[in-house]
């Protein structure tokens, strides 16, 4: 049989593999090291809005994609209101107006969800689930540090957003518990103030809820009545602990 030549590994064809190695682990290590300072970056700006950050108001639009459809359902439309209490609690208000009214409150705990037309009308006693009722809020006036505790959270480049430039951070629960109810969270920072202006809450099944805000506010005054819900006479009322 005839032999199969060999050709002796010489140092420099080691050389020349070790400089490839080297190369593209640089250039891994490289791309880690630039997402890891963009990323330090959003949060710090995110911090220096949280020291002041007292309140928040916007214009709200959000649609439900149904993975197996393919397809959004009708967009609603309203207006979003959010405060933290001096305790640190929070005071949130979203009132839908279009296609069908709705209100939802969250204060001391406690969510109420009315829909006049059919004239009902769900509290919630949120108990240990109270940080969830906040992921429509997520990201505003929060500390980042508080965030990672919960999240790990990953720079994924920069994005447009109705013609302003963001920042896209991926959020995935650090808790089985809170993946269970959403498996990743999407926020674009927009880049010129450091709040989310809009939020992609993936679900394990694949649907997912689209938030967007407009108009946004930072730090008006808002009423106290405004987290409040006067029920009228006639509602039927639900309550769920």
């Amino acid at each position: 049989m005839p032999r199969r030549a060999v050709f002796p590994v010489t140092a420099a064809a080691l050389w020349c593999v070790m400089i490839v190695i080297l190369a593209l682990t640089a250039t891994d290590v490289y791309s880690q090291t630039k997402e890891d300072a963009a990323l330090n970056q959003v949060l710090k700006q995110m911090e220096g809005v949280g020291k002041t950050f007292h309140s928040f108001e916007a214009h709200i639009s959000k649609k439900h994609y149904t993975a197996v459809l393919k397809e959004f359902d009708t967009p609603e439309t309203g207006e979003f209101y959010y405060e933290r209490a001096k305790d640190g609690s929070a005071l949130l208000r979203q009132e839908i107006t279009d296609p069908g009214p709705s209100i939802l409150t969250i204060k001391g705990g406690v969510a109420t969800y009315y829909q006049p037309v059919l004239k009902q009308a769900q509290i919630y006693n949120l108990g240990k689930n109270k940080d969830k009722a906040e992921y429509l809020a997520l990201g505003l006036g929060q500390s980042p540090g508080k965030l990672q505790e919960k999240f790990d959270i990953k720079f994924q480049g920069t994005e447009a957003v109705a013609g302003f430039p963001c920042s896209v951070l991926v959020l995935k629960p650090k808790n089985p518990s809170d993946a269970a109810y959403f498996s990743a969270i999407t926020l674009w920072i927009k880049r010129s103030t450091g709040i989310p202006i809009q939020q992609k809450l993936q679900e394990p099944s694949r649907n997912y809820l689209l938030v967007s805000f407009t108009d946004e506010k930072l730090n008006v005054q808002i009423p106290l009545s405004k987290f409040e819900q006067k029920l009228p006479s006639g509602v039927e009322i639900q309550k769920i602990q």
